[in-house]
């Protein structure tokens, strides 16, 4: 079975949403300057050749029994100023997303805002019961993911049986509201790009620092397009640093890895990072760590196919890895 858990849809105008929201928010949103700025600010992560293309998209994965889509343009609200706007915004996407991207083999991720967590819980259990989609995608906030502000998110989704899915929509480190990235902020998209794996490494150490998996035991949560090479060596960092300080965390209970190789999936591109120098076969030398890895297209965006997994890791690891997102299953709801 093959669970591709990170792949792109778009709308080719943001036009298509406007008639899942009120007129008036349309005639707010029909303006050039607000709909340019979206799709200016959603190319900011690619290189200048690119800057401006048409929105991509990526069909299912034929050989996929289930895909997870992430609607990337929509993660882009982490750097507006107007959190209002950007709660319509993305409740017409998910409107959108029900009724073009549900099939029985796929599940649209219900985008949610960081700046409105009550709002966004009231979506979540709204749209899971209707069914249909298979994740909630909550864009990275200014506030670090570990903090209590967005229990009613993680308690939604837990109830709903829904994974939490962070990918980045490429504003960070760049406009204010989505987070900062290491030193400051970096001149090039280039180092942008580079240096995305802190923020999977600075959200999961605040997720176990924080003790958000004692409060929400059942909590599955999937970092999408971070790659994962980083994983053996911040888990290691992270026991460490507990065993040393654990008085200073009381709430939490156990090793932090333990809490990680339970409640946290990793997605695999780009692949090629952490297989170089045998770097798989060396660091991730036990089942609990292959277990968290699950294959990610990251289509359209120079993604990997099942062939690049079969050809990097070898037919046994890779079928592994593709049958990884089984374990993500029972929280998909798709609509036959």
């Amino acid at each position: 079975m093959i669970f591709d858990a990170d792949r792109h849809v778009a709308v080719q105008s943001y036009s298509e949403i406007f008639p899942f929201m009120e007129h008036s928010w349309q005639k707010h949103f029909e303006r050039k300057e607000f709909v340019g700025s979206i799709a200016e600010s959603s190319n900011h992560i690619r290189v200048s050749s690119r800057f401006g293309a048409a929105p991509e998209s990526a069909p299912a994965l034929a050989e996929a029994d289930h895909t997870l889509l992430v609607p990337h343009q929509a993660l882009t609200i982490n750097g507006w100023a107007d959190n209002v706007a950007a709660a319509v915004f993305v409740e017409a996407f998910n409107s959108f997303a029900a009724e073009n991207w549900v099939s029985a083999k796929t599940a649209p991720a219900i985008v949610v805002s960081a700046a409105d967590p009550e709002w966004s819980a009231r979506e979540i259990t709204r749209r899971a019961g209707d069914g249909g989609f298979g994740a909630v995608a909550l864009p990275l906030g200014a506030t670090l993911a570990g903090s209590k502000y967005y229990d009613p998110i993680y308690e939604a989704a837990s109830n709903a049986g829904l994974p939490i899915v962070f990918h980045f929509s490429g504003v960070e480190g760049f406009y204010a509201g989505a987070p900062g990235l290491g030193g400051g902020v970096h001149q090039s998209a280039f180092s942008r790009l580079v240096l995305l794996p802190q923020l999977a490494e600075s959200t999961i150490t605040s997720l176990a620092f924080e003790g958000v998996f004692e409060r929400f035991p059942q909590l599955r949560v999937v970092f999408s397009g971070f790659g994962f090479s980083w994983l053996p060596s911040l888990l290691w960092r992270l026991d460490r640093e507990w065993r040393t300080f654990r008085h200073d965390v009381p709430w939490v209970k156990r090793v932090p890895s333990e809490y990680v190789l339970e409640n946290v999936w990793i997605t695999t591109w780009p692949l090629q990072e952490a297989t170089m120098d045998d770097d798989w076969h060396r660091l991730f030398s036990t089942d609990a760590l292959r277990s968290r890895i699950v294959f990610g297209s990251h289509a359209p965006f120079d993604g990997d196919a099942p062939a690049d997994l079969v050809e990097q890791l070898g037919e046994t690891d890779a079928a592994l890895v593709l049958g990884n997102g089984a374990a993500l299953l029972p929280f998909v709801s798709v609509r036959a």
